[in-house]
């Protein structure tokens, strides 16, 4: 009777904390996230400040990786959460919408779609320290989409970034049924995310036109943006394959200038919010202040913010108002106008 009570008490536990434990066979892979994706030390710092503020349970050791339940997740942005909403047929081509409970009746919300980081090998839309990220867009009376999207090896950049336009020509063709406006969209993304979203963005060619008429606002945050930078400057173990993977995950060497946004930028009808934290080592400061001159001298408008003492994954933290105050209003002014 005891144990029966036990393994129930377990599945309970699991069923509604949403820990997972990560698989010692992805060690590899693990560790390319943690040098490239995250910093983190910084992020287990940041989730276990999170799972306080949501009464949620800390993660007890390395290596686990805390998502929120979908139910504390609506709670918590104050909305209506649809869950894993299908775009394509794969398993990761899926999406989430929250709906501010603060819509009316026939009104037509401007829609903010997300895109996760995690190194072009993982991450994915349920992290912790992204929902956080959502409320802050909620409270400011938008609809949040964030997207999955598969990642290498089970494809290369080309495959993510036709898995985002295929996930953005559906809420093009559907977020009016969630009550969104499908012409007032804002694209953005974190890390690798914001990689992506610079691809699609900073110039014509990968989205099409009636999407490109329909984005309005780009917030790209904690991106790498010229790729040739990192080349031969990893300084870390497993150098040279670390560096083969990353040449194949860009289809070649001669590639690399033509996946870096720095090397693609022309003038847009775009507004452009480019953040990044002072102390982020993974994607430096360097990289946000190169984009953001080119986007300048071409003619853009851009907005730039360096964000003090903030790392990787803190750039997110700083832009949520219940733990800052500095930059939150920015984030909201230039959604507003």
């Amino acid at each position: 009777m005891l144990l029966r009570s036990s393994v129930v008490l377990i599945l309970f536990f699991l069923l509604f904390s949403y820990i997972s434990v990560e698989n010692a066979e992805e060690r590899f892979t693990a560790q390319l996230q943690e040098r490239f994706a995250f910093s983190y030390q910084e992020n287990e710092h940041i989730k276990a400040q999170l799972c306080d503020y949501f009464g949620l349970p800390r993660p007890k050791k390395e290596g686990k990786k805390v998502f929120m339940p979908p139910e504390t997740l609506a709670r918590y942005a104050q909305g209506i959460l649809y869950k894993n909403v299908r775009y394509g047929q794969k398993k990761s081509q899926v999406l989430d919408i929250i709906v501010p409970l603060s819509i009316r009746k026939g009104e037509k919300l401007p829609v903010f779609v997300f895109v996760h980081g995690g190194t072009w090998i993982g991450g994915s839309k349920d992290e912790i320290l992204y929902a956080q990220f959502g409320k802050e867009i909620v409270r400011n009376r938008y609809i949040w989409v964030s997207i999955d999207y598969r990642v290498y090896p089970e494809v290369s950049i080309s495959g993510m970034t036709k898995d985002l336009v295929a996930a953005l020509t559906w809420v093009y063709e559907h977020i009016e049924e969630y009550g969104g406006n499908p012409k007032q969209l804002t694209l953005s993304g974190h890390s690798a995310g914001a990689h992506l979203v610079a691809l699609l963005t900073v110039g014509k060619g990968l989205l099409p036109s009636f999407l490109y008429r329909a984005v309005k606002k780009v917030v790209l945050l904690s991106g790498p943006y010229d790729l040739l930078a990192y080349e031969g400057n990893l300084n870390i173990r497993w150098e040279e394959v670390v560096e083969l993977l990353f040449v194949s995950l860009f289809e070649g060497r001669k590639n690399l200038r033509s996946f870096s946004p720095v090397y693609r930028v022309e003038k847009t009808p775009f507004r452009f919010l480019l953040m990044v934290g002072e102390k982020d080592e993974l994607t430096p400061p360097s990289q946000t202040e190169h984009l953001y001159q080119v986007l300048r001298q071409k003619g853009n408008e851009v907005i730039f913010r360096l964000i003090p003492g903030k790392g990787h994954g803190g750039v997110l933290l700083a832009l949520n108002s219940d733990f800052e105050q500095d930059f939150p209003p920015v984030l909201a002014q230039f959604l507003k106008n």
